[in-house]
C-alpha cells in the first residue's frame, strides 16, 4: 500500500519483499492501480542493485521467533532479531546524507533491541508518530545516521 501510494504521487518506487506471494500481490496491485513500480524479490537489500534512495520506508517483521514459512517472514524477525541486525548492516550502503528513513514498529516487539542494533551500526531512532488501536500501539520512527 505504501508503494502504491508513493507511485500515485509520482515517486519512482522500488518495492521489495522476501515472500514470492507478496511480490505477486505487489505486481497485481500495481497493475490494478495503473502505477509503475520496480518490484524486486529480495531478503532486505540482497537483490537490490547498489544505489541510494531519497526515502526508505520499512514495515519490518518484529516478533522474536524464527520464520519457518513464507507467511512467518511477515511477522517474525528471528530469535535474536537477526532481521534487524542484517537491516542495519546493509542500510548504510543505500543511503546518502539526506535520505529519509521511516520504520513502523509496535509495542509488542523488542524496541530496545532494535534501537540497540541501530546504534551498533551507526544509526539513531526517533519516535515521530504514535497511534493506539484496539490491539496495540504503533510507532513510526525516523532513522538517521549518527554523525
Amino acid at each position: 500500500m505504501i508503494a502504491i501510494y508513493a507511485a500515485k504521487q509520482g515517486a519512482e518506487v522500488t518495492a521489495t519483499d522476501i515472500n514470492p506471494i507478496a511480490i505477486d500481490c505487489i505486481h497485481q496491485n500495481s497493475l490494478e492501480n495503473d502505477v509503475q513500480i520496480n518490484i524486486i524479490g529480495s531478503d532486505l537489500f540482497d537483490n537490490i542493485p547498489l544505489q541510494t534512495f531519497d526515502i526508505i520506508v520499512i514495515n519490518p517483521p518484529y516478533y522474536k521467533k524464527e520464520p519457518v514459512s513464507w507467511s512467518d517472514y511477515a511477522w517474525n524477525c528471528g530469535e535474536n532479531g537477526e532481521y534487524f541486525k542484517k537491516l542495519f548492516g546493509q542500510l548504510k550502503n543505500f543511503i546518502r546524507p539526506n535520505t529519509k528513513i521511516l520504520m513502523v514498529l509496535c509495542d509488542g516487539c523488542d524496541i530496545d533491541m532494535v534501537k540497540s542494533m541501530a546504534r551498533e551500526n551507526g544509526f539513531t531512532m526517533q519516535t515521530i508518530f504514535i497511534k493506539q488501536n484496539i490491539i496495540e500501539r504503533n510507532f513510526i520512527y525516523s532513522i538517521e545516521s549518527i554523525p
